[in-house]
């Protein structure tokens, strides 16, 4: 081969790795264009970047695909609509005046929710509990609406409508406090700059209604099973009672034999009767809304232990003082006991009587 072939067959092939290079050159930049012009401008990035901005605590990536004052807004009214409608009954009329409160209500509520939901973008956690006034309005908040004992599944589908340039995302997340999954319809939208955005929750309604039955069912399981715990309890204490009204009717304080029956009924009947229901009340699993319930129950179970065991010292050492203060525990476990009637029917009524 001559040089002038060597030098033709040189220029080809120099042509084609320009060629190549050139067409190199294209696919990058359409893969460049179709990624910041096409896939970022998707539903399906959107959601991504969401995810990804709680993982890295991106507050400023996640407002960019989260309208969150418009999703606070609407969300709040709907939130509250349904919490109305398990609380008076769906299709019923609400009390006069409630309208006017929960509006009322809104821009603080909303106010609370939004600083919380930053504090969670930002360090990763929803605020601690404060016992502070403006925190534990925060943490009740938090509460009200399950935020705490949310936890993410999977996004298990994306529905695009390219006519009205619209989609809506479901999402699958665990209910810690209903212990049951809930699946939540996410409304995006695209923004003027083409960003695909978050705008709302369309079926908050339907998860207020969702969580409300949980916790009512909750409540109930918690007063039936405490319910027969007491009443159990009530009996033993009161058959126990009668044996030791019994000996003292045949006997009198002063004769030691009798004292000694009344503190043996009081140490092995009573005593250990409290201490037992006290061990099994603590034992049941209580619902949040019955902590102030269940803590009553368990201070009169101490109230009781103690007039027992003040009772029968009093048989040993006849000291005026071991009395008086067994007899101070007793009336305070009375008094709390009122309170305690007063909390459960309360709770029957707002479980809908169905406890009647």
């Amino acid at each position: 081969m001559g040089r002038e072939g060597i030098q033709m067959m040189s220029r080809s092939v120099k042509i084609k790795i320009s060629c190549f290079v050139l067409l190199g050159v294209a696919v990058l930049f359409a893969g460049l264009f179709w990624y910041f012009r096409i896939h970022t401008k998707t539903p399906e990035y959107a959601m991504g970047a969401i995810v990804q901005a709680l993982d890295r605590h991106d507050e400023n990536r996640f407002l960019r695909y989260v309208r969150l004052d418009e999703v606070l807004d609407r969300g709040y009214d709907d939130f509250m609509a349904g919490t109305i409608a398990v609380d008076f009954g769906q299709g019923q009329e609400t009390p006069a005046g409630l309208d006017d409160f929960t509006k009322m209500l809104k821009p603080a509520f909303t106010k609370m929710l939004y600083d919380a939901i930053e504090a969670r973008l930002t360090t990763g956690e929803f605020p601690a509990v404060d016992q502070t006034a403006d925190g534990a309005e925060s943490e009740n908040i938090l509460s009200r609406i399950g935020l705490r004992d949310l936890s993410f599944r999977e996004i298990t589908a994306l529905n695009v409508n390219e006519e009205n340039r619209t989609a809506v995302a479901e999402i699958l997340a665990h209910q810690g406090e209903a212990d049951a999954d809930f699946t939540f319809q996410v409304a995006l939208a695209p923004s003027d700059e083409g960003d695909w955005q978050v705008t709302g929750i369309t079926n908050l309604y339907e998860y207020a209604v969702f969580l409300g039955k949980a916790r009512r069912a909750h409540v109930e399981d918690y007063l039936t099973a405490t319910g027969a715990i007491i009443a159990r309890h009530d009996q033993s204490v009161r058959l126990a009672q009668l044996r030791l009204y019994s000996s003292l009717a045949v006997g009198t304080l002063g004769n030691q034999a009798t004292r000694d029956m009344a503190r043996r009924i009081m140490e092995q009947d009573i005593l250990v009767d409290w201490k037992q229901r006290k061990e099994e009340l603590s034992a049941v699993s209580v619902p949040r809304s019955m902590q102030s319930l269940q803590q009553l129950r368990l201070k009169i179970c101490d109230l009781h232990i103690a007039y027992a065991e003040g009772y029968a010292a009093w048989m040993t050492d006849k000291n005026a003082a071991t009395i008086r203060s067994a007899e101070s525990s007793l009336r305070q476990a009375e008094v709390l006991e009122v309170e305690e009637s007063f909390l459960v029917q309360r709770a029957k009524r707002s479980s809908g009587d169905k406890m009647e």
